[in-house]
């Protein structure tokens, strides 16, 4: 039995010790210390502000100097809170009153009310001007108005601060003015709200709307003013009554005139904290119950679908069920002190407990980190919440554990963020690297409440248990209700904390026993739960933390790795081992079209959840490191010159350089023949290894990096490597050319360069037919003079850029098409010098174009070679095709023959220019075109480029062409220049094979319609006829050899109603006998009317009687389209008269 009670009690001796060990109390003496502690950094940071930064709104602590707004650059939304109003020394107001600097806040009292201005023309944040000026002010005034009462300080005092605030609050009311009655979330403090403001600032979060209320209240209540209460109410009721009715959930961002939610996310965080804040503190510093019953409601739906064990995690407010990211933000630090106010004291030191262990991996609280607690986001501002937290939990239980956290704190602040200027925010909580921002609120509210932490309530001129905390920590009177200017008297209570003695005095008190959470239960209006002893008598917050102990750690393990983590200055792009540590990382390289390397971080695909951390430091070095680089200068473009017949150098491309192998910029050019891998892409063994040796080889860009196909090609035996990309219709027009980035190895001793798609297309084309090809690769173009035969004196291009035109091509023995570079077929029907005599043979190929234009100029000095006849062979010159897009291309070929007087030299440009406009004159409604002018100088500009190699032409040329090629119909054959210029106008003066065709062929002329193929590789061909009775039949292919007719009416169509629609009636094309007959009713019932009806047929491609326009492969694409298409063929006009001719013939 003895021996049993032994046993019993040293058991709970052993409890007892190892409970608590761990939260040791702290002596008197080193709580002093701590708060003396504390008094130095506030001195440190307060009077770092003053000496190098007021009147600016902030000190920058690592410049030591102040931020003023508009004179640094901008920062985006963090400067919307900078006003040029002295913003530090504001918001410090009631922080050197609460600490006990008496002196030093009489001193600030009359800085503000001497130097403080808020007429500045500057646009800031109403959220951020309403809680540090305004509310700063407030405190202020309380604060100088109690050591005025009490003579302990600022007996002068006379309201300044106040009628100050009022300004501020003035200010600000012009925000209000919305259908919501939720205001603008920046306003102009000169101006209001501008026009610029009305018309983009449409959006507003949660809390910007939200935390309104007790400023404005206290307002409206120290002056007697009520319109600043009135317009924060109307907010607030307007919020609850947007909540999702059946959650109670509220989202983050929310439209200021129509009330639509932009963002339904929904959280406890950034965009949302203070809202929850202001609803229950409204009750408690005006005592409105309305506000507590919407807190209420507000916390039930929060601790259902937000608060996951020690977790807040985002949720979607119309399905809670749905998280909406996985990350939570530091701004949450908060909630466990709003939750020691609403008395809910359980999931308090729970969440507080999960943020410690944070706070004691990294030293900080990041401003994101995510739900395995590994970080998202490392920047730290000194933000003050886990502080405010940390103080607020202090109060309600008393337990030293939060003295330890805030010690932490302290030696984290002094160890890592403190400067010789101040305190400076960190970018990264990991790497510890400073930011040049101190923000006010590290003033305001930081140090304000490590102070109250540390210090006893001897120690405070001002017994805060008195007043509320406002958002910024800025201390309003709780007296305010009983000057309850909504005319609502209702009783109020005091901070749930202010009964704190009472509490510990009397701990079993059946007002403060727990009772377990329950949605169902309407406790509310109970007293709040301060369990602070368990039934066993221990520490009841250590209990609720004891099972979290080392959460953190247990769900993301601290790195334990001997290698040094990859960092961002090291990286190089090709490197296999850094590859490897990326991939590990859960990071993947994305190349994009233009060349350029894009990192992806997905923190899931990485090994272990310490890599993911790695993974993300380095993409936050990465993106410092970006930030810090200035814009590099494009890389100095290599080039590819062909070199062998038939270019002789004449062509060549800028192409892309590599950042390893043979240096071409300091090294000699590399020439060599051209060899294609296979597999071209040259990531694996070639098939063709013995065809590339001492070659310069091309491959393909994919599948593996730039170097390893270099090593490839080098370890073939090539030369030389160029890499063509993958990516169709590339240019080097178009996109940036980049420099191919090596791994850090310096094995590969060839050169390497890069081409775009289109360029590489032009290469492999031209060693197709010339499989002898060679290339350089050079940084500078060789002159032409160095590769051309000593026979040829070809004009170096004029310029830089790539050479996209077809080159000067000269042989003593062949002559070459100007389309395809290759040899014209010999005709037996031309004579022509033996190819012993070079002399009397010189041939000049010219080509230039784009999409819509081709041009190409044959020029043969050779007296046996003929230029093209004009009456058979020069339906080429002019050539209008259709293409995908539906526009139009137009193709000119010119052939020239120089007198043999001439020879051994090009033509003269302007005979060309002559020869060209007297076929648009001739053939064409050019002379109808209202932009003659524009277009004569547009084709003198294609001529000019084409004669003289011109890489581009201007754009105005090229758009008055495209224009052309639009506009340009054709309107008469060669033949019919020939005839009018004989006097001889025969439209039908080729024989018809058919017998029909020959009995009817002295019966006068005939007229037809012939539609030309549209596409010669399917062989369709179309035809139609002119009936007796004026009816235009279109006849398919089976249909013609058979003889028969289409006869449907929806193909029947007068001649002239075609004509109206599709061509336009200056053709005014009829049936010939129609013509010269004064009464052609009379004339339809001639004997000739069968004569009408001869069937051209298309299979025939001999004649050239026929311009091309639009065909109809079937009577439906007829119908559909016969209202709105444009002509791009012409029916052949009818024959003029003699007299018509003749003076046509004159006029030529």
């Amino acid at each position: 039995m003895d021996s049993n009670r032994v046993s019993e009690i040293v058991v709970v001796l052993v409890v007892v010790v190892v409970i608590f060990d761990s939260t040791v109390a702290m002596t008197p003496y080193e709580k002093r210390e701590l708060k003396n502690q504390v008094l130095e950094m506030f001195d440190h940071a307060y009077k770092s502000y003053m000496n190098y930064a007021f009147p600016a709104d902030e000190l920058m602590p690592l410049s030591c100097k102040g931020r003023f707004r508009g004179t640094h650059p901008n920062r985006g939304d963090v400067d919307d809170s900078l006003g040029n109003f002295t913003l530090s020394l504001i918001d410090s107001l009631d922080s050197l009153a609460i600490l006990g600097k008496l002196e030093d806040f009489e001193q600030a009292v009359q800085l503000v009310i001497a130097n403080t201005k808020f007429d500045a023309d500057a646009i800031v944040s109403v959220f951020e001007t309403n809680i540090r000026v305004l509310g700063g002010l407030l405190g202020g005034h309380v604060a100088a108005t109690s050591f005025k009462r009490r003579k302990k300080a600022v007996e002068w005092y006379d309201g300044e601060l106040l009628e100050m605030a009022r300004e501020v609050g003035l200010r600000l009311l012009p925000a209000f003015n919305t259908t919501t009655g939720m205001p603008y979330p920046r306003i102009n403090l000169k101006h209001g709200i501008t026009t610029y403001l009305s018309a983009n600032v449409k959006d507003t979060c949660t809390a910007c709307a939200g935390t309104m209320i007790l400023e404005f209240a206290a307002l409206s209540r120290l002056t007697g003013d009520p319109q600043f209460e009135e317009k924060a109410r109307k907010a607030m009721d307007y919020l609850w009554h947007q909540r999702h009715r059946s959650t109670d959930l509220m989202g983050t961002v929310i439209n200021i005139h129509n009330g639509d939610w932009i963002r339904r996310e929904s959280g406890v965080g950034a965009g949302i904290d203070s809202y929850y804040e202001y609803v229950l503190k409204a009750y408690i510093l005006l005592g409105d119950e309305s506000y507590l019953d919407r807190f209420n409601k507000h916390y039930t739906a929060v601790m259902k679908y937000i608060s996951q064990g020690p977790l807040l995690v985002d949720v979607h407010m119309h399905k809670p069920q749905s998280p909406s990211k996985n990350f939570m933000d530091a701004l949450l630090a908060f909630w466990p002190g709003l939750q020691v106010l609403k008395g809910d004291l359980d999931p308090a030191v729970e969440t507080h407990e999960m943020l410690y262990q944070i706070v004691q991996r990294h030293n900080f609280l990041p401003e994101a980190f995510t739900t395995d607690f590994r970080i998202h986001w490392g920047h730290h501002p000194l933000r003050p919440e886990f502080v405010e937290s940390t103080y607020f939990l202090y109060k309600a239980t008393g337990d030293p554990y939060y003295l330890e956290a805030g010690k932490k704190v302290i030696e984290n602040l002094n160890e890592h963020a403190r400067v010789p200027c101040g305190f400076a925010a960190l970018k990264d909580v990991t790497s510890g690297t400073h930011e040049d921002q101190m923000d006010s609120y590290v003033l305001a509210e930081t140090f304000k409440y490590l102070y109250l932490l540390f210090s006893e309530k001897s120690d405070h001129v001002l017994d805060v248990d008195d007043y509320v905390f406002t958002t910024e920590a800025h201390i309003l009177p709780l007296s305010l209700s009983v000057f309850n200017s909504s005319q609502v008297q209702l009783k109020i209570d005091r901070e749930a904390y202010g009964k704190l003695k009472d509490i510990q005095s009397n701990p079993t008190t059946d007002c403060y026993k727990s009772t377990p959470f329950d949605e169902e239960i309407d406790d509310h209006n109970t007293c709040p739960n301060f369990h602070i002893k368990s039934a066993g008598g221990s520490n009841f917050a250590h209990d609720l933390r004891h099972p979290m102990k080392d959460l953190v750690n247990r769900v993301s393990p601290k790195p334990n790795r001997n290698s040094q983590r990859l960092k961002a200055v090291e990286f190089i792009a090709g490197n296999k081992e850094q590859l490897e540590q990326l991939n590990q990382m859960g990071i993947r390289i994305a190349t994009m079209s233009d060349g350029r390397v894009q990192l992806l971080h997905t923190a899931s695909e990485a090994a272990t959840p310490e890599d993911a951390e790695d993974g993300m430091r380095f993409m936050q070095e990465m993106i410092e490191l970006s930030k810090k680089q200035k814009p590099e200068a494009q890389h100095d473009p290599m080039y590819v010159q062909m070199v062998s017949q038939p270019y002789y150098g004449s062509v060549y491309y800028k192409a892309g350089p590599a950042q390893f192998g043979y240096d071409l910029k300091a090294l000699p050019p590399v020439q060599g023949k051209l060899g294609v891998a296979d597999p071209i892409k040259a990531c694996t063994a070639f098939n063709n290894i013995d065809d590339l040796g001492g070659k310069i080889v091309i491959i393909e860009r994919g599948d593996c990096m730039f170097v390893d196909k270099a090593r490839n090609l080098m370890h073939a035996g090539a030369i030389g490597g160029i890499v063509l990309d993958h990516n169709e219709g590339t240019s080097g027009e178009v996109q940036a050319l980049f420099a191919m980035s090596g791994d850090g190895r310096e094995d590969i001793t060839i050169p390497m360069v890069f081409l775009f798609h289109k360029e590489g297309h032009d290469i492999l084309t031209a060693l197709q037919t010339f499989p002898d090809l060679q290339v350089l690769l050079t940084k500078l173009p060789k002159s032409q003079d160095s590769f051309s035969p000593a026979e040829i004196n070809v004009k170096r291009p004029e310029g830089p850029g790539s050479i996209t035109v077809t080159p000067n091509v000269y042989d003593p023995t062949h002559q070459y098409d100007a389309d395809t570079g290759q040899p014209v077929p010999s005709d037996p029907s031309i004579k022509t010098d033996s190819p012993d005599s070079p002399d009397d043979q010189h041939i000049f190929s010219i080509k230039t174009g784009s999409k819509k234009i081709h041009m190409k100029v044959h020029v043969s000095t050779s007296p046996n070679e003929p230029t093209i006849d004009s009456k058979e062979r020069d339906d080429g010159v002019l050539q209008l095709d259709i293409l995908p897009d539906g526009s139009k291309q137009l193709t000119f070929n010119l052939n020239q023959k120089k007198s043999s007087d001439e020879k051994k030299s090009k033509p003269q440009l302007n005979q060309i220019y002559v020869d060209l406009v007297q076929i648009l004159q001739e053939r064409t409604n050019f002379p109808k075109l209202s932009d003659q002018p524009e277009y004569l100088i547009a084709i003198a500009r294609f001529l000019e480029s084409a004669y003289f190699n011109f890489a581009h032409v201007d754009s105005k040329a090229t758009e008055m062409i495209e224009k052309l090629a639009a506009e340009l119909i054709f309107q008469k054959t060669a033949r019919d220049i020939e005839a009018i210029r004989t006097g001889k106008y025969d439209l039908d003066k080729k024989n018809l094979e058919d017998s029909e065709s020959q009995d009817n062929s002295d019966k006068g002329e005939k007229s037809y319609v012939k539609l030309v193929p549209p596409d010669e590789e399917s062989g369709k061909k179309h035809g139609a006829i002119v009936d007796e009775n004026g009816v235009l039949k279109i006849l398919d292919d089976n249909l013609v050899k058979n003889g028969k007719l289409i006869n449907d009416p929806l193909l029947k169509k007068t001649i002239d109603e075609f004509v109206e629609s599709v061509l336009g009636k200056e053709l005014n094309l009829q049936p010939a006998n129609q013509v010269s007959q004064e009464n052609p009713s009379e004339q339809s019932q001639s004997e000739e009317k069968s004569e009408m009806a001869q069937i051209f047929n298309p299979l025939n491609d001999n004649s050239n009687d026929n311009i091309v326009v639009n065909e109809y492969s079937n009577k439906d694409n007829y119908a559909d389209n016969k209202a709105d298409s444009s002509p791009t063929e012409n029916y052949t006009r009818n024959p003029p008269s003699s007299q018509e001719a003749e003076n046509k013939k004159d006029e030529l």
